[in-house]
């Protein structure tokens, strides 16, 4: 059965009300005033699923068309094989080794603060350039 585009919002305000006004993704509250609703819909089938936020919603487009793009059979099947590595490596198994243009937090914080040091001084001594020169 297809639903009439006159219908959206009352089906949307019942799948809302069964969920709680809460979305089935980041779990925010989707009540009056906070994130917008989208009735959310299989792409494939037509098939209208539940309500997310705006954001999710985007994003679970995103997601699934970039799984897409990876033309490795099934969407579905590649992110539950990305989901799988994720948590795979959610501790390190390779005895903690960075990547060489890794960047820990402080090392982000020293060069943060030795660029505005250097900002700085360059301001104090007029050694700042100008844009229209």
């Amino acid at each position: 059965m297809r639903l009439k585009t006159s219908e959206i919002a009352d089906k949307r305000k019942e799948l809302l009300k069964q969920q709680k006004h809460i979305c089935p993704l980041c779990k925010g509250s989707m009540k009056a005033g906070h994130k917008n609703p989208a009735l959310d819909h299989d792409h494939t089938t037509g098939y209208i699923r539940d309500v997310l936020c705006m954001n999710c919603n985007g994003m679970e487009g995103k997601v699934f068309n970039l799984a897409r793009r990876c033309g490795a059979g099934e969407e579905i099947e590649w992110i539950t094989n990305w989901l799988t590595y994720q948590w795979r490596h959610v501790h390190p198994q390779h005895g903690g080794l960075l990547h060489p243009t890794h960047k820990t937090d402080d090392e982000k914080r020293i060069a943060r603060n030795k660029r505005a040091r250097k900002k700085r001084t360059e301001k104090k001594h007029g050694l700042t350039k100008r844009k229209d020169s």
